[in-house]
């Protein structure tokens, strides 16, 4: 896809041209609803996201034979002097990260592929976003660990565990995404209801700090269960025709992690398969 243009609608925010196809924009955070607190076990709460505690720089949509399993080995990276190389002030925490996500490409089986399931060794769809750390984000690392919010506390300690390869505390990673004007389109229903729900990342995730200058994480959907498969799949075709906000986030769990930020997002503006590039 393409950078879209967007143009300034004052305070608050930016008015998107969502007709223009096959685009991207960062996304407006407050887009997804994400916990709050306090007592969320029992009030089960969310409020629209705080500003993302990542900035969005760029994507690719390719498809290939198979997963790309490290960006860097076939797309250039984002690599700008004062941005994807600044000194964030936590050693566990990257200026950039990258998030390498493998859709199936083919009709899903009810049985999985086995060995090439796990590996991700299949047919892909491969989105790749590159995500650089916002200037809120970076001044709160810098300052009094004491002062910062509880979601760059999070973030530090999500990074630093998973740099470790603790993967439960890794496997709070979340994604999320939300279908426009939903009741506007034809997705079936069972699809629908899972509109704007957020998916743990577990067992399907990986993170891998390649640098100083980022971390990648990994997102290989071929292992999501086969309902999930299906209604990605069941999409396919209807990409094209709507708007989505994709998101991804640090599952807080404790009071003292609430309330959840967005970490990055892009809202993609009728993203066609069938333009994607061969990789």
């Amino acid at each position: 896809p393409y950078g879209a243009a967007a143009s300034p609608a004052g305070e608050g925010g930016y008015q998107y041209d969502a007709s223009t196809p096959h685009t991207y924009w960062g996304i407006d955070a407050p887009a997804l609803s994400l916990r709050v607190g306090p007592n969320y076990r029992k009030n089960k709460r969310k409020e629209p996201s705080g500003p993302a505690l990542y900035d969005l720089y760029g994507m690719d949509f390719v498809r290939a034979d198979s997963a790309i399993k490290a960006a860097g080995d076939v797309f250039r990276l984002p690599n700008v002097p004062g941005l994807t190389d600044v000194d964030t002030g936590d050693a566990h925490v990257p200026p950039m990260i990258v998030v390498n996500t493998w859709i199936p490409a083919e009709e899903p089986s009810m049985f999985g592929g086995g060995d090439a399931t796990q590996s991700g060794d299949l047919p892909s769809f491969v989105i790749v976003m590159y995500f650089v750390v916002s200037e809120r984000t970076l001044a709160e690392l810098r300052g009094d660990p004491e002062k910062a919010s509880p979601a760059v506390r999070l973030l530090s300690e999500w990074c630093k565990r998973s740099e470790a390869g603790d993967d439960t505390f890794r496997g709070r990673f979340k994604a999320l995404g939300l279908v426009e004007d939903i009741e506007k389109t034809s997705i079936p229903s069972f699809v629908a209801g899972y509109n704007g729900k957020p998916a743990l990342v577990t067992k399907s995730g990986s993170y891998t700090r390649r640098d100083k200058s980022y971390a990648e994480v990994t997102v290989n959907v071929h292992m999501w269960a086969y309902l999930a498969r299906k209604g990605l799949h069941a999409l396919r075709d209807k990409f094209s025709k709507f708007v989505l906000n994709v998101g991804f986030t640090i599952e807080a769990r404790a009071e003292e992690e609430m309330p959840e930020v967005l970490l990055g997002g892009a809202r993609v503006m009728h993203l066609d398969p069938g333009r994607a590039a061969d990789s």
